[in-house]
């Protein structure tokens, strides 16, 4: 008796297992992306075909982000995982995936992209850094696309079509929106900004901006250096001050602002709906010309 029921228990236990990789077979894939940005973008092309998981929500710093273990769990079941590809906590995440021999695919979305160098003060003055912010831009965007494109092909063939004409809609729309920022910024060009952290540095690229940071990575400035940056905002006339809120950098903003006369405009560089919060920073720019 004791045998036949240890034989249900292991048919049982068969049972549900091909029943459950067979629901994951028939499910839609599931994406990792490490960012909001790149949520917006994927969903565009992806639509209804897959599921979409983020890694860092709301506006932690991506420079000293730590995925917690249930999101790496996630990851590791997903199918597969796409990130920026310059944030440096995406490296161990990769290497982690990688081991658990589980992604199938790990699509680098900034592949192609012309990095901007050493924005960012690392403490190391042997080896260069690129600015990870590479989603500020347009065209960025539209590499980051390509690529996510590329990645859901590999990983499901049978929506060839349905993706192919979903991101050359996205990308039409990008191409307009990069016209109508250029042209609206047309009368700006060689203008200056400033920030605290210097996340807009591809977006100052694109349209022949110079932005001006008054800080690197959360870290206090000096005096002196507070100094030198303001005098160097001074020179060049800054109008705005794009800060992120959870940025106050001790109480410094208000100092800034009297100093220069800019107009304080707040910027979320990862919030969810990527082409609105693109939108309001060239409408501050215009608007505070």
């Amino acid at each position: 008796m004791q045998k036949y029921l240890i034989l249900f228990i292991i048919a049982a236990l068969a049972v549900m297992f091909i029943a459950g990789c067979r629901r994951k077979n028939d499910s839609k894939p599931v994406i990792t992306v490490s960012i909001e940005p790149q949520r917006w973008l994927l969903e565009r092309i992806g639509g209804e075909r897959i599921g979409i998981s983020v890694l860092m929500k709301g506006d932690a710093d991506p420079e000293n982000f730590d995925p917690p273990m249930s999101t790496m769990i996630d990851a590791a079941s997903g199918a597969a995982y796409m990130p920026v590809g310059c944030l440096d906590w995406e490296k161990p995440v990769i290497e982690r995936l990688r081991d658990s021999k589980d992604i199938v695919v790990i699509v680098n979305t900034s592949a192609g992209i012309d990095f901007i160098m050493d924005t960012h003060s690392h403490g190391d003055e042997e080896h260069t850094h690129a600015d990870p912010h590479v989603w500020s831009s347009v065209r960025n965007a539209r590499i980051m696309a390509h690529n996510m494109l590329m990645g859901l092909l590999e990983i499901d063939p049978a929506g060839t079509e349905y993706y192919n004409t979903r991101y050359a809609q996205l990308d039409s729309e990008l191409v307009a929106l990069d016209r109508e920022y250029a042209r609206s910024l047309k009368p700006m060009r060689d203008e200056t900004f400033l920030v605290w952290h210097p996340s807009l540095s591809y977006f100052a690229r694109d349209y022949g901006l110079h932005q001006v940071a008054m800080g690197q990575e959360n870290k206090e400035i000096s005096l002196i250096m507070m100094r030198q940056t303001l005098s160097d905002a001074d020179t060049k006339n800054a109008r705005v001050f794009f800060m992120q809120p959870q940025m106050d950098a001790g109480g410094k903003t208000d100092a800034v602002i009297s100093r220069t006369g800019a107009v304080k405009c707040t910027v979320r560089p990862l919030a969810p709906d990527w082409k609105q919060e693109m939108d309001s920073i060239v409408e501050a720019l215009v608007k505070n010309r």
